[in-house]
């Protein structure tokens, strides 16, 4: 783990937990004092005492020890080691918020540790008992730093729950204000538009004390001949006309400018958000659910326009606003300036603190909007699936649902801010109610004089100035919905990929095709092991066949050739380079792929069976499908290769499907080719179509053939024999099945006993 990431979930679990981040530097020291030197390999909190209540003691694990410390009142550590040796069985007893492992030794006695923890150390605990089983069984797992395993654990699901819920708003805001670098002349021209109309808007107000001051009054009195008084004021309306048709002016150009420019930032962003996505690795797809990814790009994108695209501009604009009303309100009456101005701060600190509980619950909220999106991304797919089973009452009940929870979270919204905006505009018409108060008796003759010209002009300037401030407090609202959803667009841009490039990738030209496992090993999670120690060398032209029960890691070897995921330990050798340091792209370029339930996009056959070779031609499509066997029935389609299948092929039957999957795998000419069940689904005779086609599929090429139905197999090179994570048995079909006791025999025997 790299330290920014380990900074990270230690502040996670600090601020959303309030829980130690690491094991407490003195216990560490005592503990490995008693175990002589030998260091702490794990560790995890376990928060609850014999009486369910919040503690504080830790279990650890050793390479020879386990110890219980439980911190005592007067601030020392209890702590009880035993050998890991005495342990016979670990069980763990799940509960709805509390659970309990024991340790225990010999059938009927004490255990030798029973610890209870709650859900927040649920994964750290896990990775104990997964070593401690695995230790029982006689194999060792590598279990990495301590500190990061533990804050991993702990910080992960608060990660997975919320998106990057340590990052501060400041910076979230600089971060997304920072898509607007490369269109700084359109910001400028903006931000310039805005003081113009900033400027122009100060001049109607002035003019207007003027000629009440200078020309009407004086008019009036016969001070001011009747000509000159209606030559100034015609000049002065037409000012005022010239101001707001240049304020007009300058608000179009500000309008247009703005409004595109949001558009185009929202673009960058949806685009950079989408490559992004493309590059991570399959583990981040597995963690989060679509309808998630979904929104992310599309709505949470969405709703940065209007902040990208106005509240820069506006928020600067009722800035500058505010300070040159300020000063003219001041600059007009001091006593009466001061009275508008002084409460300023405090209304644009009560929008601040207003905002920071609003966006905690626009981050609740987009939750579970993307909480809707699940349950439309898991139904349309599988709508055949809810039809079949007549569940259509069912999943409207589960969308309205959630439909009703995402609304009654955007009313709550509402109803704080329905509560909070008028008070703290009635706040703001108030002063302009002690404005009056204090300026009356003045314009009654009492106290230091004040004009009727200059108490409009204030009077219009104050009106003003409470635009300003309705505008901060809008976009306030908007910078929250713009930061919640920036944090989840950045949660998964953030978000590195486990399969990296090397810094200096090697590109194998030509793949031959040999593929050697030295010593491999692998764990999902990092701790339970799917494969132990597997090695193997296949030449290039092998048909490896890879058999054996369900959960034995097959399809786990197929993901590790395809490096959609690196091996724990070892090496997987191509042509005797390790995979991790050949260029990734150029190597899945020479991988090809025929799946159980083959995926095809909506779009033409042809387009499918393009899709790894787009520049191929027509004549190249028709070879490819005449070899897959697809040829005869896409001629008889509607509109033949322009036929279009739909949404994951739904108009074709599941052999059809598989032939133009075996088409689109030929077509792309792989060296290393895997074929995951590629005939488990589908009728006699199409079986014997597709196996056809397979036989010339796999002609000059590596290939990984993995079946449940073993006489497809029986043409294969070798098969390799796959359970609990070891290959048992490799051979050819004849030389298995001389072995009286083995396993592939009997699984043979099994199958030919069912048929």
């Amino acid at each position: 783990m790299n330290p920014e990431q380990r900074s990270l979930d230690e502040q996670i679990i600090t601020r959303y937990t309030g829980q130690p981040y690491r094991l407490p530097a003195d216990l560490r020291r005592e503990v490995e004092r008693q175990w002589r030197g030998d260091p702490v390999l794990l560790y995890a909190l376990a928060d609850l005492d014999h009486s369910l209540r919040l503690a504080e003691s830790w279990l650890l694990l050793g390479p020879r020890q386990v110890a219980v410390a439980t911190l005592l009142p007067a601030g020392a550590w209890d702590v009880r080691s035993f050998d890991r040796a005495r342990v016979r069985a670990v069980r763990n007893v799940p509960g709805l918020s509390a659970s309990t492992l024991t340790l225990a030794w010999e059938s009927g006695e004490p255990p030798l540790a029973l610890v209870r923890y709650t859900h927040r150390q649920r994964r750290a605990i896990e990775n104990i008992r997964v070593v401690l089983e695995e230790g029982l069984e006689g194999r060792a797992v590598n279990t990495g730093d301590p500190d990061d395993a533990y804050a991993e654990g702990v910080a992960r699901p608060v990660r997975e729950a919320q998106a990057m819920v340590a990052g501060r708003d400041a910076a979230v805001i600089l971060r997304l204000l920072s898509y607007l670098r490369p269109y700084r002349r359109q910001v400028s021209l903006g931000l310039g538009a805005a003081a113009l109309i900033t400027l122009v808007s100060l001049l109607p107000p002035y003019l207007a004390g003027y000629l009440i001051d200078r020309v009407v009054r004086p008019a009036q009195q016969g001070l001011l001949p009747a000509e000159r008084a209606a030559t100034i004021a015609w000049i002065a309306v037409a000012a005022m006309a010239g101001a707001y048709l240049v304020r007009q002016g300058a608000a179009m150009v500000r309008l247009r400018l703005m409004s595109v420019l949001g558009e185009w930032v929202a673009r960058d962003l949806r685009a950079e958000l989408y490559e992004h996505i493309q590059r991570l690795s399959l583990s981040f797809f597995s963690r989060k659910k679509t309808g998630s990814i979904i929104t992310r790009v599309s709505a949470d994108t969405d709703r940065l326009w209007d902040f990208l695209a106005f509240g820069v501009v506006d928020v600067s604009l009722s800035a500058i606003m505010m300070l040159g009303l300020a000063g003219v309100l001041i600059s007009l009456d001091r006593q009466l300036g001061l009275v508008m101005t002084l409460p300023v701060p405090l209304f644009v600190w009560a929008i601040y603190r207003y905002g920071e509980a609003l966006n905690r619950l626009f981050l609740r909220a987009w939750r579970k909007w993307s909480r809707v999106s699940d349950v439309l991304s898991d139904t349309i797919p599988g709508i055949r699936v809810v039809k079949a089973f007549n569940q259509e009452a069912r999943e409207i009940g589960r969308f309205d649902e959630r439909n009703r929870a995402v609304t009654d979270e955007f009313n709550r919204i509402h109803r704080l801010w329905t509560t909070f905006w008028p008070l703290v505009m009635l706040a703001v018409h108030g002063t302009t109610v002690v404005v009056w108060a204090l300026a009356v008796p003045r314009l009654l003759g009492g106290g230091a004089a004040l004009s009727v010209g200059t108490f409009i002009s204030f009077l219009l300037y104050a009106t003003m100035f409470a635009d300003p401030i309705e505008t901060i407090g809008q976009i306030a609202r908007t910078m929250n919905r713009a930061t919640s959803s920036a944090h989840r667009v950045f949660e998964v841009l953030d978000t590195e990929p486990e399969i990296r490039e090397a810094p200096a990738p090697v590109r194998l030209e030509p793949v031959r095709g040999r593929v050697t496992f030295e010593n491999v090993t692998f764990a999902y999670d990092g701790v339970r092991q799917v494969l132990r120690g597997v090695s193997f060398e296949v030449v290039p032209g092998e048909l490896i066949g890879l058999v054996g029960p369900s959960g034995g890691g097959k399809s786990t070897i197929a993901n590790l050739i395809a490096r959609f995921y690196d091996v724990s330990g070892g090496a997987i050798r191509i042509d005797g380079v390790d995979l991790r340091a050949l260029d990734l792209g150029h190597y899945r370029r020479q991988i090809g792929m025929v799946l159980q339930d083959p995926y095809l996009f909506h779009g033409t056959v042809a387009e499918n069976i393009r899709y790894g070779l787009p520049e191929a031609s027509l004549d190249a499509v028709v070879e490819a499908a005449r070899a897959a066997n697809a040829h005869d029935f896409i001629c008889k389609l509607a509109h033949g290769y322009d036929t279009v299948v739909g949404e994951r092929g739904h108009t074709l039957s599941g052999g059809e499907r598989q032939r133009v999957s075996i088409a689109r795998a030929l077509l792309h000419d792989p060296r290393v080719l895997i074929l995951d069940e590629a005939t488990s689904s589908v009728d006699t005779e199409t079986e014997r179509e597709i196996q056809e086609a397979l036989d010339r599929l796999v002609r000059g090429r590596t290939v990984f053939a993995i079946a449940h139905r073993l006489s497809t197999l029986r043409k294969a090179s070798r098969l390799f024999v796959i359970e609990d994570g070891g290959v048992i048995e490799s051979g050819t079909h004849h030389e298995l099945m001389m072995k009286p006791e083995g396993r592939y025999r009997r699984l043979y025997e099994l199958q030919l006993h069912l048929a």
